[in-house]
């Protein structure tokens, strides 16, 4: 059996920022294997294609660091390659997305367990990474700045009835990136203003309030601007056949290239930050953590728990008295 590593790693590194970490380049045959381990996720597992195309991500990289070019059926990785690379890897990334680069390979670990590959064992390799959650405040844009995006969509191009459209839903709905993907023709109901949202990440379908910015800017789109098509999707994409858009990233790069044309800096630039800028404005404006959390569809209250120190009248109530002073 060969455990041999590649000499060297098929792969361009970042500088350390971790902002944007380079794809891995794959011969055929590892390629092959990544396409395998997709398809087991999406098959076997059910796993969405935003997870999918992160897994595959930092498993590709892996592979190109450490498995030779032809040993797809007889090379295990090594325990102290795995911890290595986690590290390595989490140590050019910052908050949340430190956890990826492990999540990714106990993945792949697992998958390799259900081939025969590999034992359960290797997965107790790969380190946890410490992450305070509740740390630093959520992502968003000022009020201000989410108008300078809005406004933004105004481009003068051909789609951007499209952009606009989409960039209110995110911004004034809170919905995630791939469920706006998902939204179809029939899920809004114009007579009851209201919207469904189809199951996705929290597995659960909800129906959220349709504003009537959000439905007018619809209107506009469906009217003037979006293609004639058989596709039921309410978003397409826009070159020919014009059907439904099949990556979220799409969604995020007309956010980033808004935010951009808005001149607003110092936040990641993706859907995810209209997402949190909508709740910010909708515990600002006195909505509960439940009903927060009924909105962006999270499973567990938990998850919206970091909202509550945007809350600061209600945390000065439950704040201690600083001691020796006099309340």
């Amino acid at each position: 059996m060969n455990n041999t590593p590649s000499p060297t790693p098929s792969v361009s590194r970042s500088s350390g920022s971790g902002k944007r970490l380079a794809q891995a380049e794959l011969p055929d045959e590892l390629n092959s294997w990544v396409g395998d381990f997709d398809r087991h996720l999406s098959q076997v597992v059910g796993l969405a294609a935003a997870s999918r195309r992160q897994y595959r991500f930092f498993v590709r990289r892996f592979l190109a660091q450490y498995c030779p070019a032809t040993a797809r059926d007889q090379w295990v990785p090594r325990a102290e390659w795995l911890t290595t690379f986690v590290r390595q890897e989490a140590a050019r990334l910052h908050g949340h997305s430190r956890k990826k680069p492990g999540t990714a390979l106990r993945a792949w670990l697992r998958y390799l367990v259900f081939c025969g590959m590999a034992g359960r064992e290797l997965e107790a390799a790969i380190p946890s990474m410490p992450q305070w959650k509740y740390a630093a405040l959520p992502v968003r844009l000022t009020a201000e700045e989410t108008e300078r995006v809005l406004g933004a969509a105004h481009d003068g191009s051909a789609h951007e009835l499209r952009n606009r459209a989409m960039l209110l839903v995110l911004a004034r709905m809170g919905v995630r990136a791939c469920e706006l993907t998902h939204l179809m023709l029939d899920d809004i109901d114009w007579v009851e203003g209201c919207v469904r949202i189809r199951p996705g990440k929290s597995h659960r379908e909800r129906r959220l309030p349709l504003p009537c910015e959000v439905g007018e800017a619809l209107c506009a789109y469906l009217q003037h601007e979006r293609p004639a098509s058989t596709c039921r999707a309410v978003f397409l994409s826009t070159r020919e056949p014009y059907g439904p858009i099949l990556d979220s990233s799409v969604v995020s790069r007309t956010v980033r290239q808004a935010m951009t044309r808005a001149g607003v800096t110092g936040i990641p630039a993706a859907a995810h930050a209209l997402r949190h800028t909508a709740a910010t404005q909708m515990v600002c404006r006195g909505a509960t953590f439940k009903e927060v959390a009924d909105v962006l569809g999270h499973a567990s209250l938990a998850t919206t728990a970091i909202y509550a120190k945007l809350d600061l009248a209600t945390l000065a109530h439950v704040a201690l008295p600083w001691p020796g002073v006099r309340s």
